[in-house]
């Protein structure tokens, strides 16, 4: 699970990228009014993000919203030896990410019509951020393409995704269903403690809405780390912890499954690192045995966790047919 965990320091990097990918969505956005909800969400999400890290006892953690000042923090990690595979799992996520979804805050709703302005363009800019991580610009569409083709095969049906992290029209309405005040403070306590009420909500929610999932007391480095790329369905303690959002909705372990598998094709096709490769099926099925523990606990109130139940089997069908393909694929 280590080799999906960022540094704050990477962390920070990867939420300014998605900060800057906005920014640019703004600036080729033809409608006034539209220009300007859309830098009210980006203010929004960009608070909600540093309130949670602040909450982490990471009292300095600002995104960097001067660019060139962006450029250098990515010159240090381009400088760090073995970076190359934090770098496309940042990638991915920035490449899977997106902006204007609910945030849990009032008069959300006034958000909802809005929509990225020129997708040619973004993925210009995507490709942009890769040549500046040091990475191919061909990996932006390949992220995409295999996250698509992941998507539909671990489904077993044709899901047309959007740009970003959630999955498209199909399936949006479960997804819309999750990001919900109600949930949002249900989880509040395991990825933001310590804050409550519209605080919880917008921090929870957009940091769940960067694709992420906090995590202490994992064997991480300083008890804190974010998990991305897939890693948040790795691991026995992971599986546990997740577990809690699978049983509001098996959509977001199909998102994560998807996101493993781009990054188990690059690791088998790519870097060819079999033993990696190896290392996360075993935590692939570790997780999945975690989640059948958790069954067997909600079995015992059987009437009253009936709905949890039931949708973390169908998060367990996901899981169990993307370990499949993942084998597949070794």
């Amino acid at each position: 699970m280590e080799n999906f965990s960022l540094t704050l320091e990477q962390t920070k990097v990867m939420y300014s990228l998605e900060y800057h990918l906005v920014l640019d969505d703004i600036d080729n956005e033809s409608n006034p009014r539209k220009k300007s909800l859309k830098r009210e969400w980006l203010l929004n999400w960009k608070n909600s993000i540093e309130s949670l890290h602040k909450n982490q006892n990471q009292s300095s953690f600002c995104l960097i919203t001067f660019f060139p000042n962006l450029e250098k923090e990515i010159d240090k990690l381009n400088s760090e030896p073995g970076s190359s595979f934090d770098k496309k799992n940042i990638l991915l996520e920035i490449s899977l990410f997106h902006p204007y979804q609910k945030l849990g805050i009032n008069n959300d709703n006034k958000f909802k019509e809005l929509k990225i302005a020129d997708r040619e363009k973004t993925t210009k800019k995507l490709e942009f951020f890769a040549s500046k991580l040091g990475l191919s610009t061909d990996c932006v569409k390949r992220f995409t393409e295999n996250y698509q083709k992941a998507i539909n095969g671990i489904s077993g049906r044709f899901v047309k995704t959007l740009m970003g992290g959630f999955i498209g029209t199909a399936i949006l309405a479960v997804a819309a269903a999750f990001f919900t005040p109600a949930i949002a403070i249900f989880l509040a306590p395991i990825l933001a403690p310590g804050l409550s009420g519209a605080a919880a909500v917008s921090a929870v929610l957009a940091f769940l809405g960067g694709g992420a999932i906090a995590v202490g007391g994992f064997g991480m480095a300083g008890g804190f780390a974010v998990l991305v790329a897939g890693g948040a369905i790795l691991g026995g303690s992971a599986g546990a912890t997740v577990g809690t959002l699978f049983a509001q909705s098996p959509d977001i372990a199909l998102n994560q499954a998807a996101k493993l598998e781009v990054v188990m094709k690059e690791i088998i096709f790519i870097q060819k690192d079999i033993r990696l490769a190896q290392e996360i099926i075993k935590e692939q099925r570790q997780a999945i045995r975690s989640l059948e523990d958790k069954i067997d606990e909600l079995v015992l109130n059987k009437e009253k966790n009936q709905k949890d139940i039931e949708n973390l089997k169908k998060a367990i069908e996901y899981l169990n047919k993307a370990l499949e393909r993942n084998q597949n694929l070794l």
